[in-house]
C-alpha cells in the first residue's frame, strides 16, 4: 500500500535530515531529501510533496528564498510547509509566518513534537482536499444551474410573452425579489378589441412561484383570443390550479377588460390589493376590492365569482399593483400602501403616471433590497371619444375581404347552454368562419353580443337594468344575475345570421328571439331616435343603433331585428 503523505525535508546537516527522515517514515509516510533551497525548488518543480520541512539557513539558496519561489509556482494549491532554525525566539518566528511558513519548529529538533506536527498537516491537508474536491462539486452545480436558470427564464418568458405587449393606452413595470418573478401581467386584445388584462401574484418567490402562474397565463391568453366573458375565466383558471397545485398554494389574481366604445371597466377581483381608476389630480374616482377568493384554493363547486362594472365619464388611470409594490416597507418599516400610489399620481398630473408611482417606489425603499415581487401596470383612459379606439382598431385589424357570398347560420340555445356562459365564444368561431375580418368583424361582433347580452338578461332572466342605477347597483345586478343563471332551468335564446345581397343593399342581418315577456321598447327606441338615452347602462344599445342600418323590436320586445351594412 503506498504511504498515505509524502514529506520533502530540505536539511543540509546530513545527520539532522535522516533523523527526521526516520521519524517520517515510522509515521508511515514517504520522504523525499534537499540539500539545500535549490535542490528543494527544483524537486518542487518536477512533483510537489504534501509537505515541506524546510530549515531557514542553508547554503546555494536558502529556505527564505526556497519558499518564495515554491509559493509563487503553486499558488493555486495549499503546501503545508514548517520552518526549522536554530533561533528559537518570538521574533524569528513572527518572521517566518509573514515570509510564508505555515508553522515553526525550533532546533535541536523535538522529535515528539515533530511528529505531533506532522500529523496535525495530515489531517489539514486530508480537510482541504476534501474541501476542494466539494468545491469543484459545488462549482459544476453551480455553472449547470446557471445555465438551467437562464434556459428556464427564456422559456418562461417566452410564454409570458407570447401575445402583444405594446397595446394602446397601458404601460407596466415589474421588479422580482429573485431572478424569477412569482407575478405576471398579462394582456391581450378580445375579437371585439376590448383590452384584457390579469395580474397573477402566486404565492412564494423564484421558479417555483412563477411555474405556479404559467397555467394561468396559458388559459388567459387562449380564452383572451376567443372572447370568453371576464367570469368565465375566473373559474376556469381556478379550476385548472385547484387540480395542479399542492395545497398552501394559490394565485391572487385581477383580471380586468376594458371596453373602449362603451367606456367600461368591468373587474374581478381576487386577493390583489390595488385596483383603482384615479383621477389626473390623484383624485379616487374607483376602487375594485378584493371580494373573490384567490384561484386554485377551492374547487369549481365551492369557488365564487362575479364581478363589478364601472363607466368611466372623466379621464384618469386605472392602476392595477401586486402586494410587492404596496407592502414595500421603508427603513422605519412603514408600507407604501395604496396612500402612496394616490400621492404619487396627485403630484404626476397628467405626465408619466406610471414613473411617478416607480420613483416614489424605489425613493421609499431607499436602496434597500425589496422583499417581494413587484408588478404595476397603468391603463390612460380619456373621457368622451376616446383616442386610443384609433389605435385598437389597428390591433383587431382592417382586412375586410374574403368573405362568403352567401350564407345563413340558425342557433339556438337552451336554459343548459346558457347557464354554461358559453355562447359568445361560440359565435365567435362562427364568424371567424364566415371570413369576417377586421373592423366588421369587430363591429358585427359587437351588435350581437349586446343583443344577445339583453335578450339574456332582460328577456330570460328578467333583470330590471334600474337596479343599476341604485346605490352599489352594479354589484347587485351582477350578484343576482349570477344567481338567477344558475338556477335556470327553462328559457331559450335563437339567432338568425343572414348575408342578404342585392342591387340595392349589401348588409348581414341579424334576428335574435327569447323566451322573455318582453320589455317597453317603444320608449327605448324614442329615446334613442331623440339622442336623449343618457343612463351609462345603456351605451350598448345606442352603440348597436348607431351601427346598424336598422334597428327594429318587434312584439313585446323580445324580438329584435337588426341589418349592419357591409
Amino acid at each position: 500500500m503506498e504511504p498515505a503523505f509524502t514529506v520533502l525535508v530540505a536539511e543540509d546537516v546530513e545527520p539532522t535530515r535522516l533523523l527526521m527522515g526516520l521519524v517520517i517514515e515510522e509515521l508511515g509516510h514517504a520522504v523525499w531529501y534537499a540539500e539545500n533551497g535549490q535542490q528543494a525548488v527544483e524537486q518542487c518543480r518536477r512533483q510537489l510533496p504534501d509537505m515541506i520541512l524546510m530549515d531557514m539557513m542553508m547554503p546555494v539558496m536558502d529556505g527564505y528564498e526556497a519558499t518564495r519561489q515554491i509559493r509563487q509556482f503553486c499558488s493555486d494549491r495549499w503546501l503545508p510547509i514548517i520552518f526549522l532554525s536554530a533561533r528559537s525566539d518570538e521574533e524569528a518566528h513572527i518572521s517566518s509566518l509573514d515570509i510564508g511558513a505555515d508553522d515553526y519548529l525550533a532546533k535541536p529538533i523535538n522529535l515528539t513534537m515533530l511528529a505531533a506536527k506532522i500529523r496535525v498537516m495530515q489531517r489539514i491537508c486530508e480537510m482541504q482536499s476534501r474541501i476542494s474536491a466539494d468545491s469543484k462539486k459545488l462549482l459544476s452545480y453551480y455553472n449547470v444551474n446557471e445555465r438551467e436558470q437562464l434556459f428556464a427564464k427564456h422559456v418562461l418568458d417566452s410564454i409570458v410573452g407570447s401575445e402583444e405587449q405594446d397595446l394602446p393606452g397601458v404601460s407596466s413595470w415589474q421588479l422580482s425579489a429573485e431572478q424569477f418573478s412569482g407575478d405576471v401581467l398579462a394582456r391581450a386584445l378580445s375579437p371585439t378589441g376590448q383590452l384584457c388584462l390579469m395580474l397573477a401574484d402566486s404565492t412564494g418567490h423564484g421558479l417555483s412561484a412563477a411555474l405556479a402562474c404559467l397555467p394561468a397565463v396559458d388559459i388567459f391568453y387562449a380564452m383572451a383570443r376567443r372572447g370568453f366573458p371576464l367570469t368565465a375565466m375566473a373559474r376556469e383558471i381556478n379550476a385548472k390550479l385547484n387540480r395542479l397545485l399542492p395545497i398552501g398554494r394559490f394565485v391572487a389574481a385581477a383580471l380586468i377588460t376594458i371596453d373602449w366604445e362603451l367606456g367600461c371597466i368591468e373587474v374581478w377581483n381576487g386577493g390583489i390589493p390595488c385596483v383603482m381608476f384615479v383621477a389626473d389630480d390623484g383624485t379616487l374616482l374607483k376602487e375594485w376590492k378584493s371580494q373573490y377568493p384567490p384561484l386554485g384554493i377551492f374547487d369549481a363547486e365551492a369557488f365564487r365569482w362575479g364581478s363589478e362594472s364601472y363607466f368611466w365619464e372623466q379621464t384618469g388611470q386605472l392602476v392595477v399593483c401586486s402586494d410587492g409594490l404596496t407592502e414595500a416597507e421603508d427603513s422605519r418599516g412603514e408600507q407604501f400602501g395604496n396612500r402612496g400610489v394616490l400621492d404619487s399620481l396627485s403630484r404626476a398630473g397628467e405626465g408619466a403616471p406610471l414613473d411617478a408611482i416607480r420613483l416614489a417606489v424605489l425613493e421609499h425603499l431607499a436602496g434597500a433590497k425589496n422583499r417581494d415581487d413587484i408588478s404595476l401596470g397603468v391603463i390612460r383612459l380619456e373621457a368622451g371619444v376616446n383616442a386610443v379606439l384609433g389605435r385598437v382598431a389597428d390591433h383587431v385589424g382592417r382586412d375586410d375581404g374574403g368573405q362568403l357570398s352567401s350564407w345563413q347560420v340558425r342557433l339556438e340555445f337552451n336554459a343548459a347552454e346558457l347557464r354554461r356562459d358559453q355562447s359568445i365564444p361560440l359565435l365567435i368561431g362562427w364568424l371567424n368562419q364566415l371570413g369576417l375580418r377586421g373592423r366588421q368583424f369587430k363591429q358585427v361582433l359587437l351588435i350581437i353580443s349586446e343583443l344577445f347580452n339583453n335578450a339574456l338578461d332582460h328577456g330570460v332572466l328578467r333583470l330590471d337594468s334600474k337596479i343599476k342605477d341604485q346605490q352599489d347597483g352594479y354589484e347587485r345586478y351582477f350578484v343576482l344575475r349570477r344567481e338567477r343563471l344558475n338556477a335556470l332551468q327553462e328559457g331559450k335564446i335563437a339567432l338568425l345570421l343572414e348575408r342578404r345581397r342585392d342591387e340595392r343593399k349589401d348588409c348581414i342581418y341579424i334576428r335574435l328571439s327569447d323566451s322573455g315577456e318582453g320589455f317597453d321598447h317603444h320608449s327605448l327606441m324614442e329615446r334613442l331616435r331623440r339622442n336623449q338615452y343618457s343612463h351609462p347602462h345603456g351605451r350598448g344599445v345606442a352603440m348597436v343603433h348607431a351601427l346598424c342600418s336598422s334597428l327594429v323590436y318587434r312584439g313585446g320586445g323580445n324580438e329584435v331585428e337588426a341589418e349592419f351594412p357591409l
